[in-house]
């Protein structure tokens, strides 16, 4: 089953323009019929006590495309909208994640961004995991749809709710001016960025943090990764162990979230859910936000570096460390176990 989903996941994803094949667990069934999903979902809603099955089954197991049929379908039936009747049916974890699958991957990262920036407080946390994991053309996209569904710039949201440092790396890296990846490597450009990292931390008192936010958010991401390898050659540590010595709070996690996602951004994810599920019970939020973002992405992929850099599958550890409904949903998501 794993290998039909790679092989039904064969679409694109780009990264600057360099195109990056796609890996998802949640892919469009065949056979489909909106509008009998739709009278189950309704059935299943209306049941004393709520179906929850049978819409897990459903929602979870169709692309966002299909899922937008079914809402449109569920309408006409029911006289309402999918969104206010699954508001209404369901509560708490499993509530915000059939939420969350009602929007398209971009929409939904646009509102988790909203989210992370709403009242008083700012989850950095989910703010640095969803500016410095996006590429370039999910960043501009997630722009275009913030600006739709808030009437707002994100660039001024994210201004108005971080500072110093902090904020000119995420305002950086959201004006998207990445370079986008050449056929022609440069060495001569690589050694440069490699000895101005260098210079700009380790080698002296103190950080020059803006030429490290000018290298980080406009080289193209295999210029970088070339950049991290000859910066070895002058510094006595790598790039995330200097990033640790030279700066500290949200900075440092960012800085860090950049370089792990420019090596290998599925293991990054693969990563975030393991010490999502490191006690007892799960950080939800964290575990929602990824298994929704990136199930019609590349969570296949994360699933096989979770495996491969934890010795257990991601399947194991969400049967673990969630429990009920959600972990029905979730374990629905990860499509199957490796």
């Amino acid at each position: 089953m794993a290998l039909v989903s790679e092989f039904l996941g064969q679409l694109t994803l780009s990264y600057g323009s360099e195109v990056e094949p796609r890996f998802p667990t949640v892919v469009p069934v065949r056979d489909f019929d909106p509008g009998r999903d739709a009278a189950r979902i309704d059935v299943a809603i209306k049941t004393k006590g709520v179906d929850e099955q049978t819409v897990i089954d459903i929602l979870t197991r169709r692309s966002y495309e299909q899922r937008r049929e079914i809402a449109f379908e569920y309408e006409r039936i029911a006289k309402k909208e999918l969104v206010v009747a699954l508001k209404g049916a369901l509560s708490g974890s499993l509530e915000t994640l059939m939420l969350g699958l009602m929007k398209s991957t971009v929409q939904y990262d646009a509102s988790e961004l909203k989210a992370s920036m709403k009242g008083l407080g700012t989850d950095e946390e989910a703010l640095i995991e969803l500016v410095c994991s996006r590429n370039n053309e999910e960043l501009a996209e997630i722009k275009r749809v913030y600006k739709d569904m808030f009437k707002k710039d994100l660039e001024k949201d994210i201004a108005g709710d971080t500072s110093g440092d902090f904020a000119k790396l995420l305002l950086a890296l959201v004006q998207t001016k990445r370079d986008d990846p050449s056929n022609v490597v440069d060495y001569e450009k690589i050694d440069d960025d490699a000895r101005s990292l260098y210079e700009a931390g380790v080698k002296r008192k103190g950080t020059d943090v803006t030429t490290w936010i000018t290298i980080m958010s406009k080289r193209s991401v295999p210029h970088l990764q070339k950049v991290f390898e000859r910066y070895k050659s002058y510094s006595p540590y790598d790039m995330k162990e200097s990033i640790r010595k030279e700066v500290k709070g949200d900075l440092e996690k960012s800085f860090l979230t950049l370089v792990e996602c420019f090596e290998n951004r599925q293991l990054y994810f693969a990563n975030r859910l393991f010490e999502a599920m490191k006690t007892k019970s799960a950080k939800e939020k964290v575990v929602t936000r990824i298994m929704v973002s990136r199930c019609e992405v590349d969570l296949m992929r994360i699933r096989t570096e979770f495996k491969r850099q934890h010795k257990r599958s991601l399947y194991q550890t969400i049967a673990e460390h969630t429990k009920g409904d959600y972990q029905k949903a979730l374990l629905s998501l990860c499509g199957g176990d490796d």
